[in-house]
């Protein structure tokens, strides 16, 4: 019996395979920055339109910093292409130590995500059809495996499955986009049917789910509740000194993030649908804003101020991890930096001061998803 083998795994070894060893360190290089080039990516796609996807094209090959992002890219993708689907048929994580067996293969089988993002990504930079044709095999495979539960923390993983339904539409036939549109409907249908959610990022990323894919199908009931619920969300979840809900329950910045970017990657990609959706300065009836909430992060960010993390968590799933001696969940541990480039990355996109803080030289080309909402992409 062969042992199972990850994505992870395969990942690696097509990279050994592409460089043929012939340069260790390049190797290291190369397995090491797809990593930061792609940090976070997980949930999150940047979508890009016909002219921007033109601008970068054009800009790898006039922009050696700029090929060197999307070579990382491609060699992601590369490895993609050699994945089998491992869908199943419900997720086993939110609510679960990370080092519970069921989680640990779950998140196995979520590597199928962030393989369909590289094939996303490669698909902007080649007209290589197999990226896509890979992408909606991954979709198509677990449309057929996953049967929706509407838990917004485990549902939100497939986000990159929606988009590349919309990005790849004209590559599914008929009977294809009827099975996949029933799931993602399926999938609305067991969020909106929630008799509670709570008023942190459980929130945030219930409605993201919902307001993308009433996009994607053009359904405006669910783009009115997502609207409506961000609106509603930043009233009563965010507070006019920048913080919120996920920084007072859970005493960790790093969840006041996880609260943050998902309503940071719905203004930037749903506002092309509809502007209701540009949210960004909505000042709520408390004063509170996004905006306000990602100024708050700035200081931590530089390293102006410290932050101890969990030392009056009110969860207890977080107590749960610190006594199974869970590094990054020890009351007490400092919040790093570096855990803020996934929200300015994305913050970026509306104060491109906010550059300085993914690199020190302030460069648009510092991270992937950077590069993509910058101004050199964007053309804004």
């Amino acid at each position: 019996m062969q042992p199972s083998v990850s994505n992870s795994q395969v990942i690696v070894l097509h990279l050994f395979k592409v460089l043929h060893m012939k340069n260790f360190f390049l190797l290291l290089f190369v397995i090491v920055l797809p990593v930061s080039a792609l940090q976070g990516q997980t949930t999150d796609v940047v979508i890009l339109d016909k002219d921007q996807r033109e601008r970068l094209f054009r800009l790898s090959k006039e922009n050696q910093q700029v090929r060197e992002r999307c070579d990382s890219v491609l060699l992601l993708a590369g490895a993609a292409l050699q994945i089998a689907p491992r869908p199943i048929q419900r997720l086993y994580y939110e609510g679960l130590l990370n080092n519970n067996p069921q989680r640990l293969d779950t998140q196995t089988s979520l590597e199928d995500i962030d393989a369909v993002v590289s094939l996303i990504y490669a698909s902007y930079i080649s007209n290589k059809p197999s990226y896509a044709n890979k992408a909606v095999n991954f979709v198509l495979a677990w449309a057929k495996k996953y049967i929706p539960t509407g838990n917004p923390i485990n549902e939100n993983k497939f986000v990159p499955l929606f988009w590349a339904y919309y990005l790849f539409y004209d590559r599914f036939s008929i009977d294809e986009r009827k099975l996949v549109e029933q799931w993602m409907r399926d999938i609305v249908s067991a969020e909106q049917a929630r008799e509670y959610t709570p008023n942190n990022n459980w929130q945030t990323k219930r409605l993201r789910m919902i307001g993308m894919i009433g996009c994607v199908l053009g359904d405006e009931q669910m783009k009115q509740f997502a609207i409506a619920g961000f609106k509603e969300y930043i009233n009563t979840a965010c507070f006019a000194d920048g913080t919120s809900n996920d920084l007072k329950q859970r005493d960790a910045l790093s969840y006041h993030i996880g609260g943050i970017k998902p309503m940071l990657t719905i203004v930037i990609n749903l506002k092309p649908f509809d502007s209701a959706f540009d949210l960004y300065d909505y000042v709520g009836s408390n004063g509170s804003s996004i905006k306000k909430s990602l100024e708050y992060i700035v200081p931590y960010a530089t390293g102006e101020k410290v932050r101890k993390e969990w030392v009056n968590t009110t969860v207890q799933i977080d107590k749960d991890r610190a006594a199974a001696g869970l590094a990054d969940y020890q009351p007490g541990k400092l919040f790093d930096p570096r855990e803020a480039i996934e929200a300015f990355e994305w913050g970026c996109y509306f104060d491109r001061k906010w550059y300085a803080l993914l690199s020190a030289n302030g460069n648009y080309t510092s991270t992937w998803v950077g590069l993509l909402n910058s101004p050199l992409i964007r053309g804004e």
